[in-house]
């Protein structure tokens, strides 16, 4: 039951890793060399504290490939269940991009809203179009 999930992240860890070096990189110029804000510190909810912003620029390679990997198990779990899975991940991805897009504008400034909407494209744009194809090597489903 959990072999096709684990063979899609294995199928997949080279662009979890491309993508996570990506975020990385696009971090680290939106934050460190454009001096753009960072959103405020989970864990300071009640102050005005901004996340450390090399902190923050090493914890994007972590969430992304944390969230990407969690993606990779959704888009295989909608293999299982529809024969056009690409569609309605690419779908899903779409919306979830701009809820959490606007979402972000109460991540403390305006300017920090706007570094996470540009990260979030660096992330989301080359994952909405690099997955499907590093998952379509042969995973077999109940749908194939």
């Amino acid at each position: 039951m959990l072999v096709p999930y684990v063979l899609a992240l294995r199928d997949s860890i080279r662009t979890l890793m491309l993508i996570g070096a990506l975020a990385t990189g696009g971090a680290a110029v939106l934050i460190l060399g454009l001096g753009m804000d960072t959103p405020w510190a989970p864990w300071e909810r009640d102050s005005n504290v901004m996340f450390p912003p090399v902190l923050f620029t090493l914890a994007t390679f972590v969430a992304t490939v944390a969230f990407c990997a969690g993606t990779v198990v959704y888009h295989t779990f909608l293999k299982s269940i529809t024969k056009d899975a690409d569609k309605w991940w690419r779908i899903s991805g779409g919306v979830f991009l701009i809820a959490y897009g606007l979402y972000s504008f109460g991540s403390g400034t305006f300017q920090a809203a706007i570094m996470l909407n540009l990260l979030h494209l660096i992330v989301g744009l080359p994952a909405l179009i690099l997955l499907p194809g590093a998952l379509r090597t042969g995973i077999k489903t109940a749908q194939s």
